[in-house]
């Protein structure tokens, strides 16, 4: 287990470095998360749950789907990516969790609708994950993920060599083809902190650029992190990390946002 343990750890810091923000991201100070923190802590303890029929989470999700398309072509340009149909799947699973599937779309769980009161919340949702395409984070995923494959094969072939391992050995064949494959599920675990920033960031661009509220459209952060705070996690927390650093960048990026030439991120010089 402690070899595993080291060998996940090697891995994930050589990929650490593999994956950043190409987009100029809002400066968060110290005294802007202690004001988040303020802000989450005030909460009710218990959030509330706003029920809808399957029929009006469906209408919903394609209003939102159609509105952020209408939107995003201009963003697309703008941050060198292909454009793509916004597609949302609803799914009837009480779990609060939302994901981008593999083809192409981003499921919304019903548990998560739930406690989420406002359409401006759940489009957030949705343009979080398509910030992620923004961002080319998914290929970015892919690369580390096939990086992490022949890292893992590199580091146990060669240390089963400098053990006096036989190559030809079967068994050394399957142990590197085992960890080969530990080795890409590392590397596609999850999103970086600086790519999960700026997918939030071009979210942002997208929500404005589709007429929805900001303010509004940020709870969905205040809600996560309550979630997070009962210990009530899903792997949308896992990969998708929400706190007061969070909700103090989406504060500043408002301004940002709405003030910015175009409503169009700035790239890094």
């Amino acid at each position: 287990m402690l070899r595993r343990t080291l060998f996940a750890a090697a891995v994930t810091i050589t990929l650490a470095g593999c994956a950043g923000a190409d987009f100029v991201l809002p400066e968060v100070t110290d005294a802007d998360i202690s004001r988040a923190s303020l802000t989450v802590n005030a909460a009710a303890a218990d959030l509330p749950k706003y029920p809808r029929t399957e029929a009006e989470s469906r209408e919903m999700l394609i209003r939102i789907s159609d509105r952020l398309q209408q939107r995003a072509p201009a963003l697309c340009r703008h941050a060198k990516v292909d454009n793509r149909t916004i597609d949302i799947e609803y799914s009837r699973d009480c779990g609060v969790n939302a994901y981008a599937s593999g083809k192409n779309s981003v499921v919304v769980q019903r548990g998560l609708l739930e406690l989420l009161q406002t359409e401006d919340e759940v489009a957030a949702v949705v343009a979080h994950e398509f910030g992620h395409h923004l961002g080319r984070h998914i290929e970015e995923k892919q690369r580390n993920a096939a990086l992490g494959a022949i890292l893992a094969g590199v580091l146990v072939a060669g240390g089963a060599a400098a053990a006096g391992g036989d190559a030809n050995d079967p068994g050394m064949s399957n142990a590197v083809g085992t960890w080969m494959g530990v080795g890409a599920q590392i590397g596609a675990l999850s999103y970086s902190k600086a790519q999960e920033r700026e997918a939030d960031l071009l979210s942002a661009y997208l929500l404005a650029r589709a007429d929805y509220d900001l303010h509004k459209a940020g709870h969905v952060w205040q809600v996560l992190e309550q979630l997070d705070q009962k210990k009530t996690r899903s792997s949308l927390f896992d990969t998708h990390p929400a706190g007061p650093e969070r909700i103090a960048a989406w504060e500043k990026s408002i301004p940002e946002v709405k003030n910015s030439p175009g409503m169009l991120p700035p790239w890094k010089s």
